[in-house]
């Protein structure tokens, strides 16, 4: 779950859908939303075999899935865990669906399906890409030394730019909460 060491690629695998109904991110802002997660079963099993086989090759580092909270959630919880930074690259996301529905807040919150945040030694990469292929497979970020998550929007700008200590405090204060 924890990413390993800096300078690791961060992989995508699966497809971003504008699929926030019954999201944690709507539900914060009070609403439930139409558009909710569909799996497509044949699609993540093929996957989910791919990246077994990169596993039994040894080319993966770390892999945390995507869930409750989606890029963003998953993306922290990687980076506190590990207790090195990520920097991501929203455009490179994987997409599928009308392009109306591309947003930055889609990208991030969605909670589609079967997708799987991974990431790689630099030496692997060319190997893992291969294993995968390009069926929604995309280099979209970077482990840094920095203990900071930092997302670049669709557009380029840094639309995150947040400390772990302080992702990880938000984080279990919820817990405590409880």
């Amino acid at each position: 779950m924890d990413v390993k060491r800096p300078g690791d690629y961060v992989y995508l695998l699966g497809c971003t859908a504008n699929e926030l109904g019954a999201s944690e991110y709507l539900t914060m802002k009070g609403f439930v939303g139409n558009n909710v997660p569909k799996v497509d079963a044949a699609s993540a099993y093929a996957r989910y075999l791919a990246y077994h086989g990169a596993v039994l090759q040894g080319l993966v580092a770390s892999c945390h899935d995507l869930s409750d909270g989606g890029l963003a959630v998953a993306a922290a919880e990687s980076a506190f865990a590990g207790g090195f930074g990520i920097s991501i690259d929203l455009s490179r996301v994987p997409w599928k669906g009308d392009e109306a529905g591309w947003t930055d807040a889609a990208l991030l919150f969605s909670e589609s399906a079967s997708r799987l945040l991974v990431t790689v030694r630099p030496e692997h990469a060319e190997a893992f890409e291969s294993a995968l292929g390009d069926d929604c497979c995309a280099r979209i970020g970077k482990v840094t030394e920095q203990p900071v998550l930092s997302i670049e929007a669709i557009e380029g700008n840094t639309i995150v730019s947040a400390e772990l200590a302080e992702l990880k405090e938000a984080w279990q204060s919820t817990l405590r909460e409880l």
